[in-house]
């Protein structure tokens, strides 16, 4: 199971982000980039339970240990952001990333584990079942195809960046990207007809998997 930790810039909350792998046993994180906004420093809190979804959290909390974290990263094509920590101390088991896209059903259950409720300045992890309602393939500058995978969740600002986690094996599917609006609401002539602001769009994990290699 993935291992999700919150991100924060030196006085704010920002982001859920999950652990994916290591670069000369530093670890590395990966959450979303458009949660960055103007920040350049940041750390990832590891709250008392560390991460560890399934042990009792106890709350409110006033502080919490933070490791340092430079942003190695930008992707703004996946609306990603990679940082590597500046500790090998964290010594906890990577997911198993999933690379395989065409496995993925509509209508498998998967488990969004995070902390939407970080930029409100809390550090309770939660996890949620939801379903994959749809596969879709986003089409950037007409030549870029983007897997994403559309689920039933509605998000809050802190869930940018959860875990999207397949719940039969554990593997890691992708990162809540958020709840996106389409440039126009399909309309005819002045009536608006729908929109898809409720759609929650995961970026697939397989470019994950790319960019760990090229570090």
């Amino acid at each position: 199971m993935a291992i999700v930790l919150p991100l924060a810039s030196t006085d704010r909350l920002l982001a859920s982000s999950v652990l994916v792998g290591q670069k000369d046993s530093f670890p590395i994180f990966v959450s979303t980039l458009h949660q960055i906004g103007q920040c350049t420093e940041f750390k990832i809190g590891i709250p008392p339970h560390s991460g560890n979804i399934a042990a009792i959290q106890e709350y409110p909390i006033d502080s919490i240990q933070a490791i340092d974290v430079d942003m190695i990263k930008a992707d703004p094509i996946h609306d990603l952001a990679f940082f590597k920590g500046r500790t090998t101390d964290i010594q906890v088991p990577f997911p198993k990333i999933n690379i395989d896209f065409n496995g993925i059903s509509v209508g498998e259950e998967l488990l969004v584990i995070g902390y939407p409720y970080s930029t409100l300045g809390s550090f309770l992890e939660t996890v949620s079942i939801t379903n994959v309602s749809a596969k879709g393939r986003r089409i950037f500058m007409k030549t870029i195809k983007i897997d994403e995978l559309i689920i039933s969740h509605q998000t809050l600002q802190g869930s940018s960046g959860s875990a999207v986690v397949k719940r039969s094996d554990g593997s890691l599917c992708g990162v809540v990207r958020g709840t996106l609006a389409p440039p126009n609401v399909v309309s005819i002539g002045d009536i608006p007809l729908a929109s898809d602001t409720n759609v929650t769009y995961v970026t697939f994990s397989s470019i994950i998997n790319e960019t760990l290699k090229t570090f």
